[in-house]
């Protein structure tokens, strides 16, 4: 794809958690010989950061492809597309690093869904105690089990 001739169609800055992060798009018409059904459009996200001082410390670029049509979704749409569904898979991503999701042996009925409910009803309550680190906090809390009931104020 000749992305070098392509301008930037949408581009976003947030500044926070120590760091700046820059995104940008660029859009183009699927080719038509792209082997995948029913694609309208491919795509190149690039995310910079930066530290707040200016000082690089990643660039990541992502190609993407969507059935989606340039009336359907502007590039600011797919941009923020892209980042909602990051912000799931990271929740994913948490669940089978932390609590080993994949590697459960519950497969049957609804067991599956009842133990990703306990798994996110886990990582929400160490959210709302204030912790951020999810895999730190259960390290902490399985040295001595009685500590997430002392955090939530559920024992004297």
């Amino acid at each position: 794809m000749p992305w070098n001739d392509v301008p930037i169609n949408h581009a976003q800055t947030n500044r926070g958690h120590g760091r700046i992060e820059r995104r940008t798009i660029q859009v183009l018409p699927a080719p038509e010989d792209l082997p995948f059904p029913k694609v309208n459009q491919v795509t190149l996200i690039e995310r910079y950061v930066t530290d707040l001082k200016g000082n690089p410390t990643s660039a990541v670029a992502v190609l993407g492809i969507t059935s989606l049509t340039a009336t359907r979704a502007d590039p600011a749409l797919l941009a923020a597309l892209t980042r909602n569904h990051w912000g799931i898979e990271s929740l994913h991503w948490l669940r089978d690093t932390v609590y080993r999701e994949d590697h459960s042996r519950t497969r049957t009925r609804s067991g599956p869904r009842i133990m990703a409910g306990l798994r996110n009803l886990a990582i929400g309550a160490i959210r709302l105690t204030g912790r951020t680190d999810i895999t730190e906090t259960n390290r902490w809390a399985n040295r001595n089990t009685h500590r997430p009931f002392q955090i939530l104020g559920l024992t004297s």
